[in-house]
């Protein structure tokens, strides 16, 4: 994955799915992020293309609570 992020792909995730951001009542992730990794969140239904953005899911929205920092 991403030399840069660093860790194992799960700390990896959990990293970009904190980092989403608000838009409205959603919440999205930059498509600057490493391109596998936006690839294994897609594929493991944690975000879905809404409009040209990178949007949690159900799935993710849930997966990025449990991964909380605090």
């Amino acid at each position: 994955m991403d030399a840069m992020m660093g860790g194992a792909p799960s700390e990896q995730l959990a990293t970009i799915l904190w980092s989403a951001r608000s838009a409205g009542a959603t919440l999205i992730i930059s498509r600057g992020q490493d391109p596998a990794a936006i690839r294994l969140l897609l594929d493991e239904g944690l975000v879905r293309e809404r409009l040209g953005h990178l949007v949690l899911t159900l799935k993710g929205l849930q997966r990025r609570r449990a991964c909380a920092p605090y």
